[in-house]
């Protein structure tokens, strides 16, 4: 987590063990109709999140849901959760620093060769081509990951849908930078095992 964090940025993770983990009262609303797999998920994340928030003094209230699944953050503070296969993480940040984070988690493995077009532009397919099968696994993943959190950055601010093509990434040793049109966001990445975590940034005017 440490190497995908900002300044002024708190982040938060958590390894499923099958630990007890609890969720605020009002937060069981939101998923009292889902599965089991999707409610761990959720109170996983939720719990990353309040973590994350205690850590920069917000700690306290309810997380919501938004009309678009978003989570709903107290006022103040903008933020991102992920979650996959055993892992979730939040971000956090007060909104005088940032206007919105992204974060996003993802098992290597996951970017068929078929699903390349309908996610990657031009550019970052021929980059895709030119590696291993091994190497290529492991890059797509990372691009991917990176579009999906520079659309959780992207979205609360400008709101306007996007597809990834749209989203245009360049990688560079742990940081990449992600263009969308006129917008342009920064981002860091890692890697550990076969866990890729990606985090953007959109910083307050």
């Amino acid at each position: 987590m440490p190497h995908v964090l900002a300044p002024h940025v708190a982040g938060a993770e958590i390894e499923d063990s099958g630990q007890k983990v609890v969720l605020h009262p009002q937060e069981t609303t939101i998923v009292t109709r889902s599965g089991e797999k999707h409610r761990r998920d959720f109170t996983l994340g939720r719990f990353c999140a309040h973590a994350a928030l205690a850590q920069l003094g917000g700690a306290g209230g309810a997380i919501g849901r938004g009309g678009n699944g978003a989570p709903v953050w107290p006022a103040g503070f903008s933020g991102s959760i992920t979650h996959t296969a055993g892992y979730a993480a939040a971000l956090v940040a007060r909104t005088s620093c940032f206007l919105s984070l992204g974060v996003d988690a993802e098992r290597v493995g996951g970017i068929g060769d078929n699903l390349m077009p309908r996610l990657f532009d031009t550019a970052e397919r021929a980059l895709l081509a030119d590696l291993t099968e091994e190497r290529r696994k492991l890059v797509a993943t990372i691009l991917f990951s990176a579009k999906e959190a520079t659309f959780k950055a992207l979205n609360p601010v400008t709101g306007k849908k996007l597809s990834f093509p749209d989203i245009h990434v360049e990688l560079a040793e742990t940081i990449f930078r992600a263009t969308c049109g006129s917008q342009e966001v920064a981002g860091n990445f890692a890697v550990g095992g076969d866990l890729v975590l990606t985090s953007a940034f959109l910083p307050a005017p």
